[in-house]
């Protein structure tokens, strides 16, 4: 019987899409008659194993999983969720030469002698190429994705108006995630602001840390404009739906991003996104035509914006279309169907081995 072990750093949700990615794959996985489980302790990970899944590279789950193939020949699929895009190199010279070290050291090894090197879209897989050398490992694009949306429209709706009755009567253009700087919230905050409008509100769902100088420049820049910017928290089960589905669009302005779980779940319950075409979906929901697209500079959040306020992402962007584009290319089981291929495919070769 297959038995997969996801190992990952941290099962912490306020850290961002890693998990959620790893959360989302290992139902898909169970609901197929998979047995999966997760860990985020080196000391154990799982000794009945007969499969890992390592998620993101430079921690420990990638060096255990390596270390096990040599002893045992269990073979390990890598996930590495973003962390070969070319922006980290580009945004941070010295930690990329760090782990340019270390890739020559170890973790080239490790992608080399798995099974395969998973990456979420097309995008991904063509932008880590070139990132660190030398580059030989197997290369395969799954997907990615988020389940069926769970409970029902009108209660989380109810329930997210319930909680922030100030949104009652108004269009929502809804960021959810991290507060970060690689996400473009100070250029998305210049463009809403820069022009009042009572019958709209910008709401911002994520983790707040008080403490995080570039959260504490973002809370200033709203500072005297609380009833246009709402600041929510991090919104999880019904209120996140809820948030989701009251929303008038997803906005997304990110520098980088890997595959963005959030524009699949607002994709699934019919609500249009907004995105810059360094999230890696952009191909996707360009083409199926279930959003808007720009650039990730000022001019770009600027027409973002303002295509917003025109609503000519309604012009491009039906429910149906989105809903459609979720079932066909963002639903998780269709990335768990290519996993179980995979690992499959991994039992049958010689001893688990690749040279």
């Amino acid at each position: 019987m297959t038995r997969i072990v996801h190992l990952t750093h941290s099962r912490d949700l306020r850290t961002g899409g890693v998990i959620e990615a790893v959360l989302r794959l290992d139902e898909s996985l169970r609901a197929k008659g998979i047995s999966s489980a997760i860990s985020d302790d080196p000391q154990i990970p799982g000794g009945d194993a007969t499969h890992f899944i390592v998620h993101g590279l430079w921690q420990w789950p990638g060096l255990w999983a390596w270390k096990r193939f040599k002893t045992t020949g269990c073979p390990y699929i890598v996930f590495p969720h973003g962390m070969m895009d070319p922006w980290f190199k580009k945004t941070f010279p010295l930690k990329h030469l760090k782990k340019q070290a270390y890739w020559l050291w170890r973790q080239g090894g490790i992608m080399r002698h798995a099974h395969a090197v998973c990456f979420t879209t097309e995008e991904e897989r063509r932008l880590a190429r070139g990132t660190f050398w030398p580059s030989r490992y197997r290369e395969v694009v799954t997907g990615l994705g988020v389940g069926s949306p769970p409970g029902d429209d009108k209660g989380q709706k109810a329930d997210f108006i319930g909680a922030f009755p100030e949104l009652s009567e108004r269009r929502i253009l809804l960021y959810l995630g991290r507060m970060h700087p690689k996400k473009g919230l100070d250029m998305l905050l210049r463009s809403f602001l820069g022009e009042e409008r009572n019958d709209e509100a910008l709401v911002l769902a994520g983790p707040v840390e008080k403490t995080d100088p570039f959260t504490r420049k973002l809370l200033r820049s709203t500072h005297g404009r609380e009833k246009e910017v709402v600041w929510t928290g991090m919104l999880e089960g019904d209120l996140k739906w809820g948030a989701l589905r009251a929303a008038d669009a997803l906005v997304l302005p990110s520098h980088q991003e890997n595959y963005g779980m959030v524009v699949a779940e607002a994709l699934s319950v019919g609500t249009p996104v907004l995105l810059t075409d360094k999230v890696n979906l952009w191909r996707e929901v360009k083409q199926a035509r279930v959003g808007l697209v720009a650039k990730d500079d000022q001019a770009g959040i600027d027409g973002l914006v303002s295509d917003w306020r025109a609503g000519r992402h309604h012009e491009v962007s039906k429910g149906e279309a989105c809903i459609r584009c979720f079932e066909e290319n963002l639903h998780i089981a269709s990335c768990a169907d290519r996993v179980i291929e995979l690992l499959d495919e991994s039992s049958q070769t010689t001893g688990g081995k690749r040279a």
